[in-house]
């Protein structure tokens, strides 16, 4: 006598290779992460477009405040940008105005970069202001991590991009900001710098303080599992 079992019908028998349902289609696993799409450069999931967003923000303004306050301190303090006969740019003399002890207005041309150096290269000067533009651009939109990130390379771009205004319409850097210390009967006078000088300076100390902060983040993830890793 044949009894039909329901449990028969209900599992078809499976080949013994690959314990899917003979005759039928294979059964591939659905997983929740084949689904989502690719992680973006920001940790917190912010897009590249974003991303190029602030770094123009951050440059353009930070541009804008540096071109405004060279021409508002120049004329505060009645300078203007001559040529001499030898064919270089300089400046009349600039009275110093204190805003505060160690704090003052003094208007100076800066033919080469920090306390004058390279002033004998300025071609190199703008050859490596026009090099950093598209380099803090492309790591900022493509290769950046964070938004801290995006905004200290939008302040060295926009650093580079000031004083290579200055050095292709004037000749130099317009400086007219004069930090000094005294310490006796001497005064210990610092360079006289601008707002473009300021961004890159905190723009690099950025930079090197996410850098010196990524290790201690890194240790303190959890090991992936075997799992993990191939998912």
């Amino acid at each position: 006598m044949n009894i039909d079992s329901n449990d028969d019908k209900s599992n078809p028998p499976k080949t013994e290779a690959t314990g899917e349902p003979a005759g039928g289609e294979p059964i591939s696993p659905v997983r929740g992460d084949s689904a989502q799409p690719p992680q973006s450069v920001f940790r917190n999931g912010q897009p590249p477009a974003r991303a190029a967003g602030l770094f123009t923000l951050v440059t353009g303004f930070l541009l804008w405040a540096d071109l405004w306050t060279k021409l508002a301190a120049f004329q505060f303090l009645n300078v203007e940008v001559f040529t001499t006969p030898s064919g270089l740019p300089a400046v009349t003399r600039s009275p110093i105005h204190e805003i505060f002890p160690g704090f003052a207005l003094e208007a100076a041309l800066n033919l080469g970069a920090f306390n004058g150096w390279f002033s004998w290269a300025p071609w190199l000067l703008i050859g490596v202001s026009f090099l950093a533009l598209p380099v803090c651009f492309y790591i900022a939109s493509f290769r950046s991590n964070s938004p801290l990130m995006v905004t200290a390379l939008g302040m060295i771009a926009s650093g580079a991009a000031g004083n290579l205004y200055d050095r292709i319409t004037i000749g130099g850097v317009r400086d007219f900001v004069r930090w000094s210390v005294q310490w006796g009967n001497h005064e210990y006078v610092w360079p006289n710098f601008n707002i473009a000088d300021s961004a890159i300076v905190c723009g690099v100390g950025i930079i090197l303080w996410l850098e010196w902060r990524r290790p201690a983040e890194e240790l303190e993830q959890p090991p992936q599992t075997k799992t993990e890793a191939a998912e």
